[in-house]
Order: structure tokens, then C-alpha cells, then sequence
């Protein structure tokens, strides 16, 4: 028992930012006490019911789905309650790697115990939802409402399944109630706007998502983010939402700021340079971060005299990492590599660990020829942040090129090709990038082919990735294939299309078949 009472005050410790990968000493001393308790009794039941919790809080989902499993052939019929439990955990362990089917079978288990668990319920709607059964998910979610007659969860979960079964009418009154039910909370307006984007109607998003964005008060970033990936793919959309709150105050200033600021992010420069010109217009924009975010707009739109004097004028208004790595962008891309290392190498007095600083003051000594220096940038970054394949890609292009080191430039692609199932496009091109680098070109054509057919909702930022592999490969044609997919869908950093020649990650090989 002792061990057990010790186990449970330390589990609450053990799985704080831990990892499948990474297991802390305590939390690997919790694994060992729950086998010491079951090398004693290999039936003890909620011993195996606790470790696949451990496990499965440690994305271990191979190891707790054996616990549970077992877990379940002993429990007894009478602990009905711990059998709820044990079925529920066993339909999360199926969600998370994806066999809805048998994640439906678990929790329709756990429902036959517990038939009136609004935690149950709302688990099975959502499984059904992603098993593409509307007209189950609406059955719960139905249950649910039934249960707490208020239930917001239940509202949206009613309204996504009718706008599965095309009932945009019946969706559109259940948004209206579960806005009643919570009218103050900017969750609320996200919800709504997500719904409204399912029936795309992409406008009626967006000013859901500024209600949001309004009520957060910069609580959260979520409101911003989702007007970014809307404007992202429909940047009118957004516009116009803005401009009609611009007419419905005369406090203008935070909603061009706003406005600006989603055109950046969502690479429509042309319009946040408009924007970001207004705000410098008035006193109350002159600021460090309009200057910079300017600054950054200008080099996208290839203005680098502009986008130099921009970030001056930031870094005059406010010494910060962020405002000093803008400059040392700026400085590079016109080709000032010593003011570059300059207002890097700044930035870093002001934090030692910023990976955006040493990356710059890197591409920076690059540019000076100081490939000892670069190095030592790039090594710091990779033990900072091992998981950045940028850094990743420099350094081998540092190895091959600067210090005529070929093996470990090959052992450092062979690395970075090796990566398991990158998370960002931008990723998924230095991986195939590198395997080719490496000297296996068809299992680079294939981790490129493979992510250009299965990544849904692929952005203009995407194919022009897409096309920095295909120029630095060879394949001129389908390059500029792939930069005719990302112009058509918007692209407009022009600056990457005509004049970003960092090294291996540009378009520099087929720059000459593109035209003004």
C-alpha cells in the first residue's frame, strides 16, 4: 500500500511536459513502482487501469492500450463505475491513433453502464462526427441537451452535424442558441465562426471572429489566429468585416492596426502595406511594432531601401530581440551583411537563446565568409532547439560548402531526411530537400509527391515551398508549376520570388522562366 499512496502523490508530477521520447526520473520511477506492484499480483486490476493513464499521458499509446486492455479482462463486473472508466480511456487510446470504428465500440461499451454520462455522450458525438454519421452525432449531442437543457456543447454539436446533413436553417437556429446560452465569452464567437466557415460563409466567420477577438481583450490568441487562417485562404472575407466595424466606430486605430496585422500574417502584403501606411500617418501608430511589421511588408514586396528605414525607425522606437531581428533581416537582404551581424548579434545581448537571432547572425557570417562563426550560431540553435531543420539545413550547407567538409555535411542530411512525419510543410521540404542532398533522389520525390497528395488545404506558402524543392532538385518544369499554383491562389512575396537567394532554400534555378 505504501507504494500505491506514493505512486498517486507522484503522478500528479510525473507527465508535467513529458514525452513519449523524453521521460523524467520521476515519472519513470512511478512506471517502475506500478510494476513492482503488478510482478506481485499481474491481475491487480487498477494498478493497470493507472499505468495506461500514465501512458496514455505520455502518448504511449501502444503500452496503455495492453494495460487497458487488460485492465478490463479482470475488473469485475460489479465496479461498474471503474469499467466506465477503463472503456472510456480505451475509446481515447482508439481516437488517438485514429480507429474511430473501435473507438465508437468502446465508448457505446461505456454508455451501456452509464447510459446518462454527459461526458460519454459528448465523446460518442464527436467519434461519430469524425466517422462521418451525422445522424448518430445528432442523436447525442440530442441526449446531451436533454441532459442540460442549456448546454452549449450539445447546441454546437446538434448544428455541426445538421450542417453535415445540409440543414443550414435547423444549424443556424441551434448557433443562435448556444450564443444565447454564453453570449459574453469570446469561445463563444470562435465556435460560431468555425460553423460558419463549415457552411462557408466566410463574411458571417468573420464577424463572429472579431466579436471573439473583441471579447478576448488579448486573453488569448485564438480569435486572432482564426481571422489569419480565414483571411489565409479568403482575405476579402475578412475585409470586409473589418471595414464595416471601421464604420461603426470612431475609434479607427486598433481595427486598421488589426486589419494590417492579418494581411501580413496571411501574406496578402499589398494590402497590410496599405494599411500599416495609415497607421503611419497618425501619431498614435508610430510605434515599434508598426515600423517593424512594416518593415517586414516592405522586404516581402522586394522595397528593401523602404524596409532598412523602416526597421531603423523600429529599433530607434524600441531596443527588443524582435525589433533588432527585423533589422538584421533587412540589412541582409540588401546586402549588408556586417550591419546584419550588427543587429543580430544585439538581439542576442538581449536574450543569448533567441533561435531567430542566432539564425540571422548565422546567414549573416555566412555572408561574410565566417564559416567558424556561422557554425557556432548553428550549434547553438540545434542544442536550443534540436528539432529546427533550418538550422539543420545551413549547417550542412556550411559543412559541404564553406569548410569543404562533405562527410559531415551527407551525415547531417541523413539526419535531417530521417525525420519522422514532420509536422509543417515547410518541414516536410527540408526533409525531402535533404534526402536528395543525401544522394537518395527517389525517396525524396516521394516524401515531396507523398505530401503534395495528402496534405489538405495546401497554401500558397506551400507550393511555393513545394517549388524551392523542385528548383533546387532540377525539376525546372514542375517548379514552375508549383509557383503558378501559389500565385494563383495569392502568393505575394515577391521579394522570394525575384531576389531571396538564401542558401539551398530559394528558386534561384528556375527565377529566369518567371516574368514580372
Amino acid at each position: 500500500m505504501k507504494i500505491k499512496v506514493l505512486l498517486l502523490s507522484l503522478t500528479l508530477f510525473a507527465c508535467a511536459g513529458a514525452s513519449a521520447q523524453q521521460i523524467s526520473p520521476i515519472t519513470k520511477a512511478v512506471l517502475r513502482g506500478y510494476q513492482e506492484i503488478l510482478n506481485e499480483n499481474p491481475k491487480d486490476y487498477s494498478t493497470l487501469y493507472q499505468r495506461a493513464t500514465q501512458y496514455y499521458n505520455l502518448s504511449m499509446y501502444d503500452e496503455a492500450l495492453v494495460d487497458i486492455v487488460k485492465a478490463l479482462e479482470y475488473t469485475p463486473e460489479k465496479e461498474k463505475v471503474l469499467r466506465t472508466d477503463e472503456y472510456s480511456m480505451l475509446a481515447d487510446i482508439y481516437i488517438q491513433t485514429k480507429e474511430y470504428d473501435k473507438a465508437l465500440t468502446a465508448i457505446n461499451n461505456a454508455l451501456a453502464l452509464s447510459p446518462q454520462d454527459y461526458a460519454l455522450l459528448y465523446k460518442k458525438g464527436n467519434i461519430a462526427l469524425y466517422l462521418n454519421r451525422p445522424d448518430d452525432a445528432y442523436q447525442s449531442f440530442a441526449s446531451m441537451q436533454r441532459l442540460k437543457s442549456r448546454s452549449q456543447e450539445a447546441f454546437f454539436g446538434m448544428a455541426r452535424a445538421d450542417i453535415m446533413m445540409n440543414k443550414t436553417e435547423e444549424a443556424k437556429e441551434l448557433i443562435k442558441q448556444a450564443e444565447n446560452a454564453d453570449p459574453s465569452s469570446y469561445l463563444t464567437y470562435c465556435r460560431i465562426g468555425e460553423l460558419y466557415e463549415d457552411m462557408h460563409e466566410d463574411e458571417n466567420a468573420a464577424a463572429n471572429y472579431l466579436s471573439a477577438f473583441s471579447l478576448a481583450d488579448g486573453k488569448s490568441s485564438r480569435p486572432l489566429e482564426s481571422l489569419i487562417h480565414l483571411a489565409d485562404k479568403n482575405y476579402p472575407a475578412v475585409e470586409a468585416a473589418i471595414q464595416y466595424a471601421v464604420s461603426r466606430t470612431s475609434n479607427t486605430d486598433p481595427l486598421f492596426f488589426l486589419q494590417a496585422s492579418i494581411a501580413f500574417n496571411s501574406g496578402n502584403y499589398r494590402q497590410a502595406y496599405d494599411g500599416f501606411t495609415k497607421l503611419l500617418q497618425s501619431k498614435e501608430g508610430q510605434i515599434a511594432s508598426v515600423y517593424a511589421n512594416m518593415a517586414k511588408c516592405c522586404i516581402a514586396l522586394d522595397k528593401i531601401a523602404e524596409a532598412t528605414t523602416n526597421a531603423s525607425l523600429a529599433v530607434l522606437k524600441e531596443n527588443s530581440v524582435s525589433t533588432q531581428i527585423v533589422k538584421a533581416e533587412a540589412e541582409l537582404a540588401a546586402g549588408n551583411a556586417a550591419a546584419a551581424l550588427l543587429a543580430a548579434t544585439k538581439a542576442l545581448h538581449i536574450d543569448a537563446y533567441s533561435t531567430k537571432a542566432l539564425i540571422q547572425s548565422a546567414l549573416a557570417n555566412v555572408a561574410l565568409g565566417d564559416a567558424k562563426a556561422a557554425m557556432q550560431n548553428l550549434n547553438e540553435v540545434v542544442m536550443i532547439d534540436p528539432a529546427d531543420l533550418r538550422a539543420q539545413m545551413i549547417k550542412a550547407y556550411v559543412n559541404f560548402n564553406m569548410l569543404d567538409n562533405a562527410k559531415e555535411a551527407i551525415l547531417e542530411y541523413g539526419r535531417i531526411g530521417n525525420t519522422l512525419d514532420p509536422e509543417t510543410f515547410n518541414d516536410i521540404t527540408y526533409k525531402a530537400l535533404a534526402q536528395c542532398l543525401a544522394g537518395k533522389k527517389l525517396d525524396a520525390d516521394e516524401t515531396m509527391k507523398r505530401a503534395l497528395l495528402n496534405k489538405e488545404d495546401k497554401t500558397k506558402d506551400d507550393y511555393y515551398m513545394a517549388a524551392v524543392y523542385y528548383a533546387q532538385t532540377g525539376d525546372l518544369v514542375k517548379g514552375e508549376e508549383m509557383i503558378d499554383k501559389a500565385i494563383s491562389l495569392g502568393y505575394q512575396n515577391l521579394y522570394n520570388l525575384y531576389s531571396n537567394n538564401t542558401i539551398n532554400l530559394n528558386i534561384a534555378p528556375l527565377r529566369h522562366l518567371l516574368q514580372r
